[in-house]
């Protein structure tokens, strides 16, 4: 992964939580994970905490993991009791067999070299405890960032009005172009080999490889440009 990209994209990354369709993925991982008071939850590539914030309100205790400082840092303000560790999930983890309840992970698989990627699943795999949920989705082939923002723009126009909706676009227009600017190079990185998009049945194939059963049907989510997968240790 580029660390130089993702701390850039960091400092603009949290106007994600602004964007509906967003808003929604966030909704829907939270669904198919399951929480309940007192799960503990090992968030694979946390980035900003912006997931981790989710679950702790449910009463969950997180532990989050990314390979950013910068990203660590952007948490940390958000929560400073947050439990975030440093590291890179292509290497071995740094907690025991049998130890976490539950592992999600989102939009970090598809920076990570296909060849490598089912190392990662196995390793989530030793780390979640019997009868664990390992709940996973990342952006899949095609993935387009304007259809997401136009599916906010329908979603806010009937919620907000148009007024409402052109003050924000106006107030916030550096940032979105940021947004945008930054899933383009994400796009150029997937045609030239740096990233790869998952395939549709791709993250089912790797549960299952690594272990895990009862494997969820793929859930398309974030305005159908991304999936969701589960599966069960």
């Amino acid at each position: 992964m580029d660390q130089g990209f993702w701390e850039k994209y960091f400092l603009t990354y949290d106007l994600l939580n602004e964007v509906i369709p967003y808003q929604e993925l966030m909704n829907d991982l939270i669904s198919v994970l399951e929480v309940e008071k007192g799960d503990l939850i090992f968030d694979a590539g946390s980035g900003t905490g912006n997931l981790s914030l989710l679950l702790k309100a449910y009463g969950a205790k997180l532990t989050g993991y990314d390979f950013s400082e910068k990203a660590i840092k952007i948490h940390l303000m958000k929560d400073r009791d947050a439990e975030v560790y440093f590291g890179d999930l292509t290497n071995k983890l740094p907690f025991p067999d049998n130890y976490f309840d539950k592992v999600v992970s989102n939009n970090v698989i598809y920076t990570i070299a296909r060849g490598i990627r089912l190392s990662i699943f196995e390793e989530i795999y030793r780390v979640l405890k019997i009868k664990g949920k390992f709940v996973i989705a990342n952006v899949h082939t095609g993935f387009n960032p304007l259809v997401i923002f136009k599916d906010h723009l329908k979603h806010s126009l009937k919620t907000k009005g148009m007024i409402k909706t052109a003050i924000d676009i106006i107030t916030k227009g550096n940032a979105i172009w940021k947004l945008f600017y930054y899933s383009y190079i994400i796009i150029r990185k997937d045609k030239v080999g740096r990233y790869a998009f998952v395939d549709k049945n791709e993250q089912r194939h790797l549960l299952t490889q690594a272990g895990f059963r009862n494997i969820s049907g793929t859930i398309s989510a974030y305005s159908n440009q991304s999936y969701i997968d589960a599966g069960i240790k």
